[in-house]
């Protein structure tokens, strides 16, 4: 399957931006959690303030281990939808974490508005992610590679693969 240049530059966009955005949160997360800690517990409900203390409270290089392997899985399956277009279990792999990625860009305005300030993540969301998105979901749409039922399907194979894998790889980087 023949991909044109603009198909060819927005598949292989994502593992940067995805790298990019990652890189803001690496760099500020271990302090910016210090710092906000107590204002995280009083400002969020019990049950999130909870979750975000037992998967967020690792060191720099705990975290870096996890973005490393995101990393990873998000090139190989950028690089298999490049290599073969946009066909079966490929399409739902590139697309299922593409979406977990754009949606969860709208999670890091959503905490800037919550805490009233800067949260890692929030720039690259604001400045990149979601404007990539748009743009990415528009151009896709227009020459039919994808339709917005693959839009909507692609969702929930995303939170499938994140909840998956994501504890596991948040559990094993917590032990370095």
């Amino acid at each position: 399957m023949s991909i044109d240049k603009l198909t060819v530059l927005l598949i292989w966009l994502f593992p940067i931006i995805f790298a990019v955005h990652d890189f803001e949160e690496i760099i500020v997360v271990e302090k910016w959690i210090a710092t906000n800690k107590q204002d995280l517990k009083n400002k969020l409900p019990k049950r999130a303030a909870h979750f975000f203390e037992n998967n967020f409270a690792m060191k720099t290089h705990q975290f870096s281990i996890v973005v490393y392997v995101e990393f990873i899985i998000i090139s190989c399956a950028t690089l298999l939808v490049y290599l073969n277009g946009f066909i079966g279990l490929y399409k739902w792999l590139y697309l299922g974490l593409f979406a977990v990625l754009f949606l969860h860009s709208f999670t890091h305005i959503g905490q800037a508005i919550l805490l009233n300030r800067y949260t890692p993540g929030v720039l690259t969301s604001v400045l990149l992610l979601i404007p990539y998105g748009i743009w990415f979901y528009y151009v896709l749409l227009q020459k039919n590679i994808i339709d917005y039922s693959a839009i909507l399907i692609s969702v929930p194979v995303g939170i499938i693969i994140f909840a998956l894998f994501f504890p596991a790889l948040m559990k094993a980087a917590s032990k370095y």
